[in-house]
């Protein structure tokens, strides 16, 4: 059995598993003053996206971190996914559409266009990801002609500050033909969602209200990343690593472990199903409250367990930044004491992944997924809802984008490009990036430019 240390306690059921963790077109971004400041069960489909096989790791295991190889990323990527969406309060899973389900006609693109709309985006946070579903809305608001009247970025990160900007946006939702947001805690934020609903249309990324009529006209629908394949992924990177021998130590979010951010919780999900498959590696996990106060947490798992080799930890930023700190202020040398395996791309860690090098670097490989595609899903299914409402034809109501493969030095500038579009002017290819040669090529099929 796996040897797994946990100090938290069980997922209780009262708590509901939600399914999902960059103003443009003439907008402004700012906290508000008169106006506001999934669960993505994923299953692989494709026998190659078990995880890689505990033997095939434990017979190859050598003294010391392993560097993962182009093949190491190519063994653990899938494409091959089906994501559902679906929590407690609901008897049936929603099915996830792809992308392509949500593409736009010329003649479909006019109608929209003509339509002269005005819609608004609420966001809990604003880290890199964060700046890529903004964008997205740009680049889409301005393709079809839609006015993104405001973006409000909650004060702090918590469901508290976000629920004040909900109901300040509930005070004013009739005035906006949409709202789009990024709950953070469904089950603290569902009644005054579902408020905000009556009077206008909701699109959501990241979780939706629980106890839902998705049949609802004004519900658009929920757009995520793969957040359960990103959880796979980044295990058995980890699990390479380590060479399937060893201690590793998690960290995560405490609102992804109770289900309130489903995004998160399926990452967790896709953790657990890999690293059970592998009894000579020991799992010892904490969980932050706060993902800006997540230093604490991770200097005192490393205290209690001196023998982590490997830290998998969610969020680039701050949480993994954070882990960095803490690594050089306890003199850890990077590839001899530890490696770090996080999620999501944030130039916090992949700035100091070029500079350090392959042999310096903390992070030695993360799961970059692709929110700009997310928020440009989203925009779209908005288009597909209204259209709907002249032609009764159904689109899906929930779609996720695949996480690229896992980001190592030998791939970080080729993944950037693709994960980041030139469009996203306040996250320009860093120089240190962009200076970057001999890096490897995608290695797969390019289903992110599509």
């Amino acid at each position: 059995m796996l040897k797994r240390t946990k100090k938290i306690l069980a997922l209780g059921l009262s708590c509901m598993m939600m399914i999902a963790s960059a103003a443009g077109c003439g907008s402004t971004q700012s906290q508000p003053t008169d106006q506001p400041a999934a669960q993505t069960a994923e299953t692989q489909q494709n026998p190659s996206a078990e995880p890689t096989g505990q033997n095939e790791t434990k017979d190859s295991a050598e003294e010391g971190l392993h560097k993962l190889t182009q093949q190491d990323i190519l063994d653990i990527y899938d494409p091959v996914v089906k994501a559902e969406y679906k929590d407690d309060s609901m008897s049936e899973a929603v099915k996830s559409g792809t992308g392509a389900d949500l593409k736009l006609t010329e003649e479909e693109k006019d109608k929209i266009r003509s339509m002269n709309l005005k819609i608004a985006l609420e966001q809990d946070h604003l880290d890199d990801s964060m700046k890529l579903i903004q964008q997205a809305f740009r680049d889409q608001c301005e393709d079809l002609n839609i006015e993104l009247s405001d973006i409000w970025v909650a004060t702090a990160q918590d469901g508290a500050s976000q629920m004040e900007d909900y109901q300040r946006i509930e005070a004013i939702a009739q005035d906006y033909d949409a709202i789009f947001t990024c709950p953070s805690d469904a089950a603290m934020e569902t009644e005054i969602l579902k408020k905000i609903m009556k009077k206008t249309k909701l699109g959501c990324m990241l979780a939706v209200p629980f106890d839902l009529d998705w049949n609802d006209p004004n519900f658009i629908g929920i757009t995520d990343i793969d957040a359960y394949q990103a959880g796979i992924y980044s295990a058995e990177a980890a699990v390479k690593i380590l060479n399937g021998q060893g201690k590793i130590g998690t960290i995560g979010y405490i609102n992804g472990k109770n289900g309130t951010i489903n995004t998160c919780y399926q990452r967790y999900k896709g953790w657990d199903d890999v690293l059970a498959k592998y009894p000579d590696v020991e799992v010892v996990d904490e969980w932050y409250d706060d993902p800006a106060e997540s230093k604490s947490v991770i200097t005192g798992l490393l205290a209690s367990n001196p023998d982590i080799k490997v830290l998998l930890i969610d969020w680039a930023n701050p949480p993994a930044d954070n882990a960095q700190t803490a690594f050089k202020e306890l003199g850890y040398e990077a590839w001899k004491d530890i490696s770090m395996v996080t999620i999501d791309i944030d130039n916090t860690i992949t700035i100091p992944m070029a500079t350090d090098g392959p042999d310096h670097n903390y992070t030695g490989a993360f799961v970059a997924q692709t929110w700009y595609t997310a928020g440009a899903n989203l925009v779209k299914m908005y288009c597909k809802n209204l259209l709907a409402e002249e032609t009764g034809e159904a689109y899906p109501k929930f779609v996720v984008s695949s996480p690229l493969p896992v980001t190592v030095y030998e791939n970080l500038k080729t993944n950037f490009t693709y994960c980041v579009p030139e469009s996203v002017t306040e996250i320009p290819v860093p120089a240190e990036i962009d200076a970057l040669e001999n890096q490897w090529d995608l290695g797969v099929e390019d289903i992110w430019s599509k």
